[in-house]
């Protein structure tokens, strides 16, 4: 078991520099939504922040090139786009779906492109 220094440091260390960066990115997004939804109720859904929460909990063990965490963040990505689609089809806003799920696409080609270097 690594501390949490250690763990830090191989984050920002091992992977290619987009992998930090978009964990750093997500991180911030979740914060955003966190505050807006304590804030102003009515702005950001509960919904939302656990989306937020998933990715940004997978990005990081993606950003520790661990399998588990690009399959998570895969899969996530996947139902994100499952649950916009079938809201779309129906003739609703995509108000259940991630707000950041056309982002999460591209760093889904990311993952797969280095998928090879994860353990």
């Amino acid at each position: 078991m690594r501390d949490i220094k250690v763990f830090f440091s191989d984050i920002f260390r091992k992977p290619p520099i987009l992998f930090p960066l978009v964990a750093v990115f997500h991180v911030v997004c979740l914060v955003v939504s966190l505050i807006s939804l304590i804030q102003q109720p009515g702005s950001a859904t509960g919904l939302e922040v656990a989306w937020m929460l998933g990715y940004t909990l997978f990005w990081v063990g993606v950003a520790d090139l661990r399998k588990w965490g690009a399959l998570g963040y895969i899969g996530t990505t996947v139902v994100s786009i499952v649950v916009w689609y079938m809201a779309y089809a129906h003739g609703h806003r995509a108000l259940d779906g991630s707000p950041i799920f056309i982002i999460d696409i591209l760093f889904c080609f990311f993952i797969m492109f280095y998928f090879k270097r994860f353990r």
